[in-house]
């Protein structure tokens, strides 16, 4: 399917929030699917991401969630030193608003209809966990090892757990998890599972063998090609279930 791209420019309290969107080139609306960045910014990979749910028929949007900080910045997938600075620039209350704020842009887009989803990778997988529960207006959460859910086991005690808030969640969850990933190993994503399934939410999880932490991205050397492979169809039938 041919796609048009176009950049974004959202207002918000805090600034203006661009990032890009992708979308059939016809006049007929869509469902959405927001595309939320890993930790290096809305580089080539999260920009190929989007434009690849507009080919399959869907209006694609990638927010900068890092405008607060200048504009487009992307960091370099071996300078995670400086990621992990941008990361800690962002709250859960800031992000929370951009969402809200994406949301509304998208109302107005004559490209856009009213079923929207969202997926995420690496730190934008934990920003969908949040936005499932937080973020009104969203119909299906795909999750791409999305990091802080669960603390980490040398987190000093009374740290914060998304765990917590598994009962608020709204819409249903996928999620997509490398069994190498030292950062969330299969016994947390095994603890979120639970946590949704005992508040009686409709979650699927799937752990990947030989898989580890961006195993989607085929601009890192972390990527899996069989993984990537199985996790992608699975997430377009997902999203077809929920937003058709």
């Amino acid at each position: 399917m041919d796609t048009v791209a176009e950049n974004l420019a959202i207002k918000t309290a805090d600034g203006t929030m661009t990032g890009f969107a992708f979308h059939p080139a016809d006049d007929q609306p869509h469902p959405t699917v927001i595309v939320i960045q890993e930790i290096f910014g809305v580089d080539n990979h999260i920009k190929d991401v989007a434009r690849r749910f507009a080919a399959e028929g869907y209006y694609a949007v990638a927010p900068d969630l890092f405008y607060r900080k200048g504009d487009a910045l992307t960091v370099p997938y071996e300078d995670r030193e400086e990621a992990f600075r941008l990361r800690a620039t962002t709250t859960p209350e800031g992000i929370t608003a951009d969402l809200n704020a994406v949301i509304s842009h998208l109302k107005g887009e004559s490209g856009a209809n009213e079923r929207i989803g969202i997926v995420g990778y690496c730190f934008g997988g934990g920003v969908v966990y949040m936005a499932s529960h937080a973020v009104a207006g969203i119909q299906a959460a795909a999750i791409y090892y999305g990091g802080g859910i669960v603390p980490r086991d040398d987190a000093p005690a009374g740290t914060p757990s998304g765990l917590d808030q598994a009962s608020k969640v709204a819409c249903p969850v996928i999620g997509f998890w490398g069994e190498d990933d030292a950062g969330i190993p299969p016994a947390h994503v095994n603890r979120i599972e639970e946590a949704l399934k005992g508040a009686g939410k409709d979650v699927e999880f799937q752990i990947y063998k030989g898989a580890g932490h961006g195993f989607f991205c085929d601009d890192r050397g972390s990527y899996n090609k069989e993984a990537s492979e199985d996790a992608w169809p699975r997430t377009l039938t997902f999203f077809g279930k929920h937003l058709s």
